[in-house]
């Protein structure tokens, strides 16, 4: 009797647990800033970036609109710190990639997110050897 009483409740836990995995979660909408003179737009592939390998994807435009194809971007990635400004104690040095041109303005880099819980995106942005500037976006990871 108290085996099968297990068993039932092991299934009841592993039937709960998948019903909520398979749960649509609300992507996040991409974050956009004023960085210099041209517009950033920052998001993640998947939508909903859950721990582990993603993607951050970094649209940028002038202020007419137009892509910009001629940006170096430079990403940091760090768990956000606490409300007085210190790192996460255990986590490590911040990640860093150079973005990639996709398409026009388009630019992406592989990232890995170690946990879950709200992450700093660092942007910096080079034209023509000059900086243009850097901006902070909040990406919450799953």
């Amino acid at each position: 009797m108290a085996i099968g009483l297990a068993v039932v409740g092991a299934i009841g836990v592993l039937v709960g647990g998948l019903y909520l995995a398979l749960q649509r979660v609300p992507a996040a909408p991409p974050r956009t800033q004023q960085i210099g003179s041209v517009r950033v737009t920052v998001g993640t592939e998947p939508r909903v970036p859950w721990t582990g390998p993603a993607e951050l994807v970094v649209s940028i435009v002038d202020a007419g609109g137009t892509p910009v194809t001629d940006a170096a971007v430079t990403l940091t990635y760090d768990m956000e710190t606490d409300s007085i400004g210190r790192r996460m104690a255990g986590m490590g040095e911040p990640g860093r990639a150079a973005a990639r041109m996709d398409s026009p303005g388009r630019y992406s880099a592989p990232v890995s997110f170690r946990m879950a819980g709200q992450w700093m995106v660092r942007v910096a942005i080079d034209r023509g050897g000059r900086q243009e500037g850097q901006g902070e976006f909040l990406v919450t990871v799953r």
